[in-house]
């Protein structure tokens, strides 16, 4: 062993002594607690109001002493066999029951037996006719034996409650003791530095091991077995864990916001208050799970597998419950606000969905809505009405939202590759830095849109409308098709243009600096535009308007311009 092993072993001894002198601090105050607890119950057996009563039954087994002794010489001076075996059985239990008791009593049933005894005092009636008893002369023999009985059944109760002092001092012990053995097999829990050494050695099992606390945030692992394993209040946020088991784990009050996971199993998890908000759940088996108060709010939950599972007090407001399954879920008190579900989302029988909950369906009303970050791949929402929605960041790859009302919505960064925007209407939106690879928007509306570095390669444009939108610093390829469109008046200032835009509309366009080499204009529309600086180098104008363009500073080589009207208005060659 080199002296830096030593050190690091040092180390993570120093680290587990501290970590175990904490839970010894713990289980110390715990029983300052409960010692405390018991001083209160045994003055308030002090002061209980039996104690009169038995202060009352002790005075009257004192009158009744006397009395049997009166009765004894009223028989001429003859006792019966029966009344002194009474009276020495009386004596003997003065003696023994108590000893006997004490000697048996098994420390297992010392809480159950001393409750036993308080609820036996309760239900002993206290004796109200003692003085017509004591007067009373002339009483038969059975009578006699009935009141040595009674005196007996008193003495005993007396005696129970001044054993109770004794009882108490016993519990505290047992209590103790119970402490130390809990203590003794205890797993001390496995620090982070620990649990990277077992990791880096290739240790992949951890299941029923005690990782309570432990901190591995923003971590990646694969392949771990955490089956039965204490996590509780660990911090696991940002963690990437993909084909680990995880069923039956405790993660009550674990921090796993923003966690993502990929071939998890949960099923039968508990996880308590725990903090999932934000967190990645696609597909997860989370049957049978207790979640019940965990904040899952944001949280991608889409095909997860819920069924049977506790979400009592939850927070689901902002998650994404598309096609999940939550037959026989406890949804009590639980905070569905503005989560998204659609028809192929199953929900508990008779279950009421929240109105502010979102409907992901065709022709549903959106407006305003708020799904940010949202994952709504492939969804279906055509004809929705989508006006002034907040949709930033969301992905609706490979979605259908033709002939959808999206004007003046939010789509900042969004991606929207493969889309489908036949006819939609997108007046207004916010589409910068917005993904439209592959995106179908054929005879869209896009007039006063904002698109400034909107990715426009390979899609289709095809008579969409783009009057006044800004188009500044956006991509297009030689697959961007724009053939037919209006861009009457767009910002396109310093954009490299390929593809295809013959016939388009650019009238008015704000063209400078732009690269628009080869580009296909054939019969495009370019009257009025600021094309000053711009290279048309190899470009096709045939037929194209120039009129009134401006083309200051313009690269016309090669540029190919039969039938073209040029700016003055004539028509070249």
């Amino acid at each position: 062993m080199n002296i830096s092993s030593s050190e690091m072993d040092l180390a993570s001894l120093a680290a587990r002594i501290e970590q175990l002198e904490a839970e010894q601090n713990l289980r110390r105050k715990n029983i300052v607690w409960l010692k405390n607890y018991f001083d209160a119950l045994k003055q308030e057996f002090q002061d209980r109001p039996e104690l009169q009563q038995i202060q009352c039954m002790e005075e009257a087994i004192l009158q009744l002493t006397a009395q049997v002794a009166e009765l004894q010489q009223h028989f001429n001076h003859s006792p019966t066999p029966s009344l002194i075996n009474s009276l020495d059985n009386l004596n003997n239990n003065d003696v023994t029951g108590t000893t006997t008791e004490k000697a048996n009593i098994d420390d297992d049933e010392i809480v159950k037996k001393f409750f036993e005894r308080v609820e036996q005092q309760k239900e002993t009636p206290v004796l109200t006719e003692t003085a017509t008893i004591i007067e009373n002369a002339s009483l038969t023999e059975t009578e006699q034996d009935n009141l040595i009985n009674i005196a007996e059944e008193q003495a005993q109760n007396s005696r129970a409650f001044n054993e109770q002092d004794f009882k108490i001092e016993r519990m505290m012990w047992l209590a103790n003791r119970i402490y130390a053995a809990e203590e003794s097999v205890q797993e001390i829990p496995i620090n982070s530095e620990e649990f990277f050494r077992l990791y880096d050695a290739r240790e992949r099992d951890f299941s029923e091991r005690n990782l309570r606390r432990i901190n591995l945030n923003g971590k990646n692992f694969s392949s771990l077995n955490f089956s039965k394993a204490n996590l509780a209040e660990s911090n696991l946020s940002e963690v990437n864990l993909s084909s680990t088991k995880l069923n039956e784990t405790n993660l009550d009050g674990a921090n796993l916001q923003k966690i993502k996971l990929n071939s998890v199993n949960l099923e039968k998890a508990t996880l308590k208050k725990a903090n999932l908000s934000g967190a990645y759940i696609y597909d997860i088996n989370l049957s049978g799970a207790n979640l019940s108060g965990a904040n899952l709010s944001g949280a991608n939950l889409r095909k997860a597998k819920l069924n049977g599972s506790d979400l009592s007090n939850a927070n689901l407001s902002n998650a994404n419950l598309l096609e999940a399954n939550l037959e026989g879920a406890n949804l009590t008190g639980a905070n569905l606000e503005q989560a998204i579900y659609n028809e192929n989302t199953v929900f508990p029988k008779d279950f009421v969905s929240e109105k502010n909950a979102y409907l992901i369906a065709p022709g549903s009303s959106l407006t305003n809505a708020n799904l940010a970050g949202a994952d709504l791949k492939q969804v279906n929402l055509t004809g929705a009405n989508l006006k002034w929605a907040n949709i930033n960041s969301a992905n609706l790859e490979s979605a259908d939202l033709s002939e959808a009302n999206l004007s003046g919505a939010n789509l900042t960064r969004a991606n929207l590759c493969n889309t489908k925007l036949i006819q939609t209407d997108m007046s207004g939106a916010k589409l910068s830095e917005t993904k439209l690879t592959g995106a179908n928007l054929t005879a869209a509306n896009l007039n006063t849109a904002n698109l400034i570095q909107a990715d426009l390669q390979s899609t289709n444009l095809t008579a969409a409308e783009l009057g006044g939108a800004n188009l500044k610093n956006s991509k297009f390829n030689g697959s961007t098709n724009l053939s037919g469109a209006n861009l009457s008046g767009v910002n396109l200032v310093g954009v490299s243009i390929y593809g295809n835009l013959s016939g388009a509309n650019l009238s008015k366009a704000n063209l400078c600096g732009a690269h628009l080499h080869a580009l296909n204009l054939t019969a495009a529309n370019l009257i009025g535009a600021d094309l000053r600086g711009a290279n048309l180098n190899h470009a096709k104008l045939e037929k194209a308007n120039l009129k009134d363009a401006n083309l200051s500073g313009a690269t016309l080589e090669n540029a190919k311009l039969t039938g073209a009207i040029m700016p003055d208005g004539t028509t070249h060659e």
